[in-house]
C-alpha cells in the first residue's frame, strides 16, 4: 500500500458527505465544489456512484482554505501556499496581503476625509455653482495626495543591498563619507529617547533596515516596532535579532492607527523622500503619534539652500554625483513644516551632513 493510500485510510476513518461538511462548516455545497474545481480539495469518491467522501484531513484542509480566504488571499495564493508550506512562502504571501490591506485602508481613509470635507461644504454653501467648484478642488487635492503616496519607488535597491549593508556602512566607501559617525548618530538617537521615555511606552522605528538602531532598544527592554519597505532588510534584521518586532511599511503609508505611538525614531531614511513626500511623511508620523509624543530623526541635512550651495562648491565631481542621488532635508523647511502641528524642533549637528533632530 502506498504512503498516500495509508494517509487516506487513516484520514477517512470517519467519512462525511458534501452536505454534512457544508453543514458542519456553515458554508454552501457550491463553495466546496468550487474549491474542488480549483484544485484546492481532492475528496475521495465512491467507486460505484462517484459520491464525494470527506475525511478529517479534508475538513482540516477546507478549514485552512476558509481561513486564508477570510484574510483576503486569492485562490492562486492559497494554491501556492498549500503546494509549498515553507516559512518563506507563508511570509511572502502574508506580507503581500498585509501591504494590500494597508494600501486599501489608506485609500479609503482619503476618500472618507474627502467626503467629510464635501459634507461640510454642502452644509455651509448656499450657491450650487460654488459647491461644484469646491467639490472638484477637494477631489483634486485628494487625488494628488494619493498620487504622492503611491508613486514613491525604491531607486536605491535596498533589497539588493540588504546583505552587504552593514559591511558597507562599516567600510564607508562612499565619496561623501556619510557613515563616518554612523554609530554616534544611532547612539544619540537612542539616548534622546532614553532621557525622556519610560520603557513601557510604544516606539516606532521607520526604515528599520538591518535592525541596528532597533537592536539597541531591544537590548534595553524597550517596546519597539520597526517597519521597512524592503523585505530583505527585514529578513536580515530578524536574522540578527530574532526577537525584533518588524513589519512591512513606509513613511508615506504607516500601517498603524491614529495616536498609537509615544515615540517615532528614524535614522538614515528620511533623506530618501523628496520635499513633497517629506510633508506627507510628517503628516503620517503626526497621525500615528500620541498628542504629547516625540519624533527623533538622525539623518542627512542642510541648514538651508544657501548652505547646500556653499558645501557643494567644496565637493569633487564624484561627491556631487553621489549627493545628487539623494534628497537631503533643509532644516529650516522641517522647522516650518512641524510648526503647523504645534511642535518645535531641537537639533544637534554631528558633522557636515549628519544631524540628530528632536520634534517635540
Amino acid at each position: 500500500m502506498s504512503v498516500e493510500s495509508k494517509r487516506r485510510d487513516h484520514s477517512i476513518k470517519t467519512e462525511y458527505t458534501i452536505s454534512q461538511i457544508a453543514e458542519k462548516l456553515h458554508i454552501t455545497t457550491n463553495k466546496i465544489r468550487f474549491y474542488e474545481k480549483k484544485g484546492l480539495l481532492t475528496p475521495m469518491r465512491e467507486s460505484q456512484n462517484r459520491y464525494r467522501k470527506f475525511g478529517e484531513e479534508d475538513i482540516f484542509r477546507l478549514e485552512t482554505i476558509l481561513l486564508y480566504r477570510s484574510l483576503g488571499l486569492s485562490i492562486e495564493a492559497i494554491q501556492n501556499i498549500l503546494q509549498c508550506n515553507k516559512k518563506e512562502n507563508y511570509l511572502t504571501h502574508m506580507q503581500n496581503q498585509w501591504m494590500a490591506v494597508n494600501n486599501e485602508i489608506h485609500r479609503l481613509s482619503e476618500i472618507r476625509k474627502s467626503l467629510e470635507t464635501v459634507l461640510d461644504k454642502v452644509y455651509e454653501e448656499s450657491e450650487e455653482q460654488e459647491l461644484e467648484k469646491d467639490f472638484l478642488k477637494i477631489i483634486e487635492q485628494s487625488n494628488l495626495l494619493c498620487q504622492v503616496k503611491n508613486e514613491w519607488k525604491d531607486q536605491w535597491d535596498f533589497d539588493g543591498w540588504a546583505r552587504a549593508y552593514d559591511e558597507d556602512v562599516k567600510r564607508d566607501t562612499g565619496a561623501l563619507k556619510i557613515y563616518e559617525n554612523y554609530e554616534t548618530v544611532l547612539q544619540m538617537v537612542f539616548e534622546e529617547v532614553e532621557n525622556f521615555q519610560r520603557k513601557d511606552g510604544k516606539i516606532l522605528e521607520i526604515g528599520v533596515g538591518t535592525g541596528n538602531l532597533e537592536g539597541k532598544f531591544l537590548q534595553n527592554k524597550y517596546h519597539i516596532i520597526g517597519i521597512d519597505q524592503s523585505r530583505q532588510m527585514l529578513a536580515v534584521a530578524k536574522e540578527k535579532y530574532p526577537k525584533l518586532h518588524v513589519r512591512l511599511g513606509e513613511f508615506l503609508k504607516i500601517p498603524y492607527e491614529n495616536q498609537t505611538f509615544d515615540v517615532i525614531v528614524s535614522t538614515y531614511a528620511f533623506h530618501h523622500l523628496n520635499e513633497e513626500e517629506k510633508r506627507v511623511a510628517i503628516a503620517e508620523m503626526m497621525r500615528v503619534l500620541k498628542k504629547d509624543g516625540r519624533i527623533i530623526l538622525g539623518d542627512l541635512m542642510f541648514q538651508n539652500k544657501a548652505e547646500e550651495q556653499k558645501i557643494r562648491s567644496t565637493l569633487s565631481p564624484e561627491q556631487i554625483k553621489e549627493l545628487n542621488g539623494e534628497y537631503y532635508s533643509y532644516l529650516h523647511l522641517l522647522i516650518k513644516e512641524v510648526e503647523q502641528y504645534e511642535k518645535r524642533v531641537v537639533y544637534k549637528r554631528i558633522d557636515r551632513f549628519n544631524y540628530v533632530v528632536a520634534i517635540q
